[in-house]
């Protein structure tokens, strides 16, 4: 699809390459005074500023020397945030594959609470580009790990990004159009709530390019509904592009325009579509935005080809084609490659056509070794975070032991096995699906229980348990037993909402809290998550898993004793296991 939500941020701009000077002037400045924290300050700055405006290869520039400066100086504590910068605007400028590594490297050095807003953030970007390179199914990874980070850090505009991206790459991993706009309407709502026009424009714009993207597909596979999907598709679009026109912002001006454009363009809507892109490439030129330019020069290849005005056609792509590599993103290469192979088959010229047919046939091998490169080192930095983790961990144990052996004391032996057991509940993410843990649950359940009637109208307490597990080990092993609790942990925060809780109790069972306004909104919850749970094709996993879950729910509207609440909703549970499993049962009210 062309410009497949590569404007889904609106700072999304690949300038020219700016002048580096005050990046430079700043390293110069902290090898002449020493204040080397100050110019690395300096720098960091910059790059988040030119995020902002645009100017990714100024902020590159700057990002790379605030990274070199930390490591020379040992500014660890700086060095996630260059790490991040430095992800984002590669990612900015096209370069996916080299956007993974330090976003990862990011990611791991933002493990404490504290850090949970710059992890979701750094998360959201790793999310897109693994999306954008091909990647889906990293990409929804990587994106409800960012869900659940940004659930942990309480910051609203932070969740609206991070439920923006789990509806994208919600789309590209399963196809699943209602769940991705359910996520990406979550996101429109928060951001309206808060106020936020930039988050506000993304999830409207990237609702129009879902529903533009699975109209394309229904209309290739000529499906009834292809046209009502593309309707959407525009009433989304035409309702971003009146927002932009509320804001001083150039970019999301032409993106928005262009964006219109295209979605006219599917709808053979060509005076439309032309006039629009003549606004948009007007906006793009003036605010030097060459990736713009460049999705203008595509669409309007695609309306003289369709209209019939082959040469004219060939002309604007073999221009864009004509462009030095770097000025041009790699998917715009594809793409425009793939439209002059089929103008030139149109038109009869099938020698031209079959060389523009090996060039992508090129292009897609390279694209291909890039996904395997970037697999392969996503796979081993995770081993080389693991075994770091564990040596640390031995390492610290060790020593521990030495000084307990050397002490003989038992009162601080039992001192430091009980600190021990507080660092190791510190944590308040289960480490296998990515959702809260116990910790999280005996800290927030009680919290929340006592907030009825002041925060909140009401709360279901639910305990479901996956029905049979332990035959799932039994047959299938315990790598496809992992998979199913990572793989029903994803479903269930797909089917909440962004208020709710979801953790790992222990084993196969996990507890909900549901913020719902009376018991019949949470009933209605708890069955469409046992639906989705039992209709999943959970043949992606094993030809002959299959999955069906039981759910105790007790709820409450006004403070309890919070220990009995999930007592009442455990023994609930134990009614769906002995009445047949695969239901949901009501605790009797307290």
């Amino acid at each position: 699809m062309i410009g497949a939500d590569k404007s889904r941020d609106p700072v999304h701009a690949s300038r020219r390459r700016q002048p580096a000077a005050t990046v430079l002037a700043a390293a110069a400045a902290a090898g002449s005074t020493g204040s080397q924290r100050q110019a690395l300050l300096r720098l960091l700055r910059s790059a988040r500023e030119a995020g902002s405006s645009g100017r990714h290869h100024h902020g590159l520039q700057a990002a790379e020397t605030a990274l070199q400066l930390a490591g020379e100086h040992g500014f660890e504590h700086l060095r996630s945030e260059a790490l991040a910068l430095l992800a984002l605007h590669r990612f900015r400028l096209g370069q996916l594959a080299d956007a993974i590594p330090p976003g990862l490297e990011a990611a791991s050095l933002l493990e404490r609470p504290a850090d949970a807003a710059a992890r979701a953030e750094v998360l959201c970007t790793v999310a897109m580009a693994c999306n954008e390179l091909g990647l889906a199914h990293d990409g929804l990874k990587y994106a409800l790990e960012a869900l659940s980070a940004a659930r942990l850090c309480q910051q609203p505009l932070m969740l609206s990004w991070a439920l923006n991206r789990a509806g994208l790459c919600t789309f590209s991993a399963v196809g699943d159009l209602e769940q991705s706009v359910a996520l990406l309407q979550q996101a429109r709502e928060l951001a309206a709530q808060h106020g936020h026009l930039i988050a506000l424009f993304s999830a409207i714009n990237n609702l129009g390019s879902s529903y533009r993207t699975a109209g394309q597909l229904a209309q290739s596979l000529a499906q009834a509904g292809a046209a009502a999907l593309l309707a959407q598709s525009l009433d989304y679009f035409q309702q971003a592009a009146t927002l932009a026109t509320t804001t001083d912002n150039p970019h999301l001006q032409a993106t928005a325009i262009i964006n219109l454009a295209e979605i006219l363009t599917d709808l053979a809507r060509y005076d439309e579509a032309l006039a629009e892109l003549a606004q948009g490439r007007e906006l793009a030129r003036c605010g030097d935005f060459t990736a713009l330019q460049h999705r203008a020069d595509l669409a309007e290849a695609i309306i003289l080809h369709r209209t019939g005005q082959l040469p004219a056609a060939i002309a604007v792509l073999q221009r864009v084609l004509a462009l030095p590599a770097e000025q041009i993103e790699y998917e715009m290469r594809v793409l425009a490659h793939e439209a002059l192979y089929r103008v030139y088959k149109d038109g009869g010229q099938f020698e031209p056509a079959l060389r523009q047919l090996e060039r992508l046939r090129q292009l897609e091998q390279s694209l291909a070794d890039k996904r395997s490169s970037t697999q392969g080192w996503a796979i081993r930095k995770e081993l080389e975070i693991t075994s770091a983790r564990l040596e640390t961990e031995r390492e610290r144990l060790k020593a521990e032991h030495e000084r307990l052996r050397a002490v003989r004391l038992e009162a601080e032996k039992s001192v430091a096995e009980a600190r021990m057991s507080e660092l190791e509940q510190a944590v308040l993410v289960d480490a296998l699906t990515g959702v809260g843990n116990r910790r999280c649950l005996d800290r927030e359940g009680p919290e929340r229980l006592a907030q009825l009637q002041g925060g909140f109208d009401g709360m279901a307490v639910v305990v479901l348990d996956l029905d049979y597990f332990k035959s799932i080990n039994d047959r299938f092993g315990h790598a496809i037993g992992d998979d199913t609790l990572r793989k029903v942990a994803q479903l269930v925060v797909l089917h909440t909402r962004s208020v709710d809780l979801v953790v790992r109790y222990g084993g196969e069972e996990f507890v909900l809290l549901l913020m719902e306004t009376s018991q019949e909104a949470a009933v209605a919850t708890c069955e469409r998550l046992r639906l989705a749970l039992m209709d999943y094709d959970w043949s992606t996993l094993h030809p002959l898993l299959h999955v069906t879950t039981s759910l105790g729910m007790a709820w409450q509207n006004q403070p309890q004793d919070w220990q009995a609440v999930l007592r009442a909703a455990d023994l609930a549970l134990y009614q769906a296991k002995h009445k047949g499993r695969n239901r949901l049962e009501v605790a009797p009210a307290l």
